[in-house]
């Protein structure tokens, strides 16, 4: 191109000093202008496509390392390599003949990304007018913005979560608020945050208290698997009247030795002295006799008689029938009134009775009624305050729960109850047995083994947080300390309860959509370290599965269990998929299942194999929960 341009300026030169015609220096004259204004445009298009091109180049590079940004919380070489490499891989220097490329990126102080570039290109036509090259500089800058935004995080806070793996997640929490925080420019965006700790069950008790959750959305009776006393053996207690004596004189005169006897019930026959009649429970009397006086009237010696006087007492005893332990208890599924424990105060329940305790009643008695039974001996009782984790209410066995079927109200979060096959009921441990094999019952002399139970921490409804960048509020830094990580592994009841705290149109819809002129974008963040892991013999949302049986039908095995829950798990994952919310799913330290992938929106999985790996997803999720996006 340069010898083409060079060979038509040395043909114009010769053209000019041609003196021949006149026509020929009037072109001359004029081919240099048009040169100037020609080459200028050949160049000027070149080196807006190359500023267009630097420009474009640019931003990726920022985007790219924005992105990388969020996964690693810092912005390092290994950040800056990325950013270069999508520069790199859009700025083709070589078909635009470029030097003198530099790209460089730094974090801005508001967590954005700021980069600058800059290339020089030669001129081809204006090279000839004394300009070589063209130099571009460009600016690009990359940040979080995040819109009005709602987070559910559902949080497995199982017992293999305990140790660092609770305090990992407590600190990834924090880095997805830290990055959200980062991402604000808008001071009227609003953020919340609501938790759902879960296990076995999930804990109602903050809900409760703050009147957010009505009290008679709780059971007031409710079926356990628990155990009666047997107080069947009766028991005669007797009361003894006040004594009633009269004094008995002799018909005839006797002598000193016959009025002995006569005192002592043996004269003029043998009799008894005391002399006892009835049979208890009817009442029974009993009379005493003892000599008063004796008086001669006649004669002399031993042969001398007298009038004989007696003191004839009688005493009269009531009874009243109680019923001693009969040395064994009842362990069968019984109806207690629960009412009390949802004040969360003192709730009494009777624990043992000695061999010698009695009862008033007949019969085989339930740990709450024994204990408020008055008249009762030798019984140990103890005080129980509820602490707020719940059983879930009716449902139906359906091995896919696709459709979910009529009945199925534990996978209902939107419905308020309204019965009490639709309400929720108390978790409630200490009256929980387990029995072995025994459907029914079983009759025990001994004490058998109460239940494996575990509560889990509050569940919280959405708060909203302060968005000062760089501090974590104190709220959500006590509520994260106060996770504990015990029980086993439920995802359904976690999921359920996220869904229906979330739901725009549930029970909660007061706090959810309290303000509903503004848009606001919704997410549910699921976190687990493990597979589904329902257990026959532990006490969950669902009672004692073995005898329970409310999930899957009797003699189901815990693997076979896994199976009912798990298609349960995602029925609560697509119920809240409906209600409008983005499903993001983590698996931490264990690989993800079919259902966790299908539980989650789109390709929204994601695997972290330790505490580093888990941080960095927790802040990946932020930053797309924030959106990606160039700044001015």
């Amino acid at each position: 191109m340069r010898h083409t341009l060079s060979l038509v300026g040395r043909i114009t030169t010769a053209l000019f000093r041609d003196e021949r015609a006149n026509s020929l220096p009037i072109f001359a004259a004029s081919l240099f202008p048009l040169l100037a204004v020609v080459g200028g445009g050949v160049d000027a298009s070149r080196g807006y496509l190359t500023k267009t091109q630097l420009q474009s180049a640019c931003d990726a590079g920022v985007l790219a390392g924005r992105r990388a940004m969020a996964k690693s919380g810092a912005y390092e070489d290994a950040e800056k390599a990325k950013a270069l490499r999508l520069f790199d891989a859009n700025f083709d220097a070589g078909l635009l003949e470029a030097s003198n490329v530099s790209f460089v990126t730094q974090a801005g102080n508001e967590g954005d990304v700021t980069g600058r570039a800059t290339a020089r290109i030669p001129t081809l036509i204006m090279h000839f007018f004394g300009s070589d090259d063209l130099s571009f500089d460009v600016d690009c800058m990359a940040e979080l913005q995040i819109a009005n935004t709602d987070v559910m995080f559902v949080l497995d806070t199982t017992g293999s979560m305990a140790g660092t793996r609770i305090a990992g997640l407590r600190d990834a929490v924090r880095d997805f608020h830290s990055t959200i925080a980062s991402s604000v420019v808008d001071d009227d965006v609003r953020v919340r945050y609501g938790f759902v700790p879960y296990g076995m069950t999930v804990n109602a008790k903050t809900l409760l208290v703050d009147g957010d959750m009505p009290a008679d959305y709780i059971s007031d009776t409710v079926s356990y698997q628990s155990r009666r006393f047997a107080f069947t053996t009766p028991k005669h207690i007797g009361t003894a009247g006040s004594p009633n004596t009269v004094v008995e004189t002799y018909g005839s005169s006797i002598t000193s030795s016959q009025c002995d006897k006569y005192g002592d019930n043996d004269y003029p026959s043998n009799g008894n002295n005391p002399v006892n009649s009835g049979t208890a429970p009817n009442n029974t009397t009993q009379v005493t006799y003892s000599k008063r006086s004796w008086s001669k009237t006649s004669g002399s010696g031993s042969s001398a008689k007298g009038t004989c006087k007696r003191d004839k007492r009688t005493v009269v005893t009531t009874y009243h029938t109680v019923y001693e332990n009969s040395g064994y208890w009842r362990y069968v599924q019984t109806t207690l009134d629960v009412a009390p424990l949802k004040t969360f105060g003192n709730y009494q329940i009777a624990t043992n009775a000695n061999s010698s305790a009695t009862t008033p009643g007949y019969g085989f008695h339930d740990v709450r009624t024994l204990a408020q039974m008055s008249g009762t001996t030798g019984l140990t009782k103890t005080s129980y305050t509820w602490g707020g984790c719940i059983e879930e209410r009716a449902t139906v066995q359906d091995a896919t729960m696709n459709p979910v079927p009529w009945g199925a109200t534990d996978l209902d979060i939107n419905s308020a109850p309204d019965s009490d096959d639709t309400r929720w009921k108390p978790y409630f441990g200490p009256v929980e047995f387990y029995r072995n094999n025994n459907y029914t019952y079983v009759d025990s002399s001994t004490n058998l083994s109460s239940v494996t139970e575990y509560c889990p921490a509050p569940m919280k409804l959405y708060q909203q947080v302060d968005l000062t960048p760089n501090v974590i509020p104190g709220w959500l830094n006590t509520y994260l300390n106060n996770l504990t990580a015990a029980g086993g592994t439920y995802h359904d009841i976690g999921m359920i309860w996220g869904g229906r705290l979330g739901s725009p149109n549930g029970i909660f819809a007061d706090v959810v959509d309290d303000e509903p002129d503004r848009s606001t974008s919704r997410h549910v963040i699921f976190m687990t370290d493990g597979e589904m892991a329902p257990e026959t013999d532990y006490y969950s949302a669902y009672g004692l599965e073995r005898y329970d049986n409310r999930v899957a039908p009797k003699d189901t095995d815990r693997t076979g269990l896994v199976a009912w829950h798990n298609a349960r798990f995602v029925a609560a994952c697509n119920a809240i998929k409906d209600e409008g919310y983005t499903v993001w799913v983590i698996g931490f330290g264990s690989s993800l299942t079919d259902q966790m992938k299908a539980c989650a929106t789109g390709h929204r999985a994601y695997f972290s194999n330790n505490v580093t790996e888990l941080r960095a997803t927790f802040r990946y999720i932020a930053s797309q929960v924030a959106d990606l996006r160039l700044g001015a």
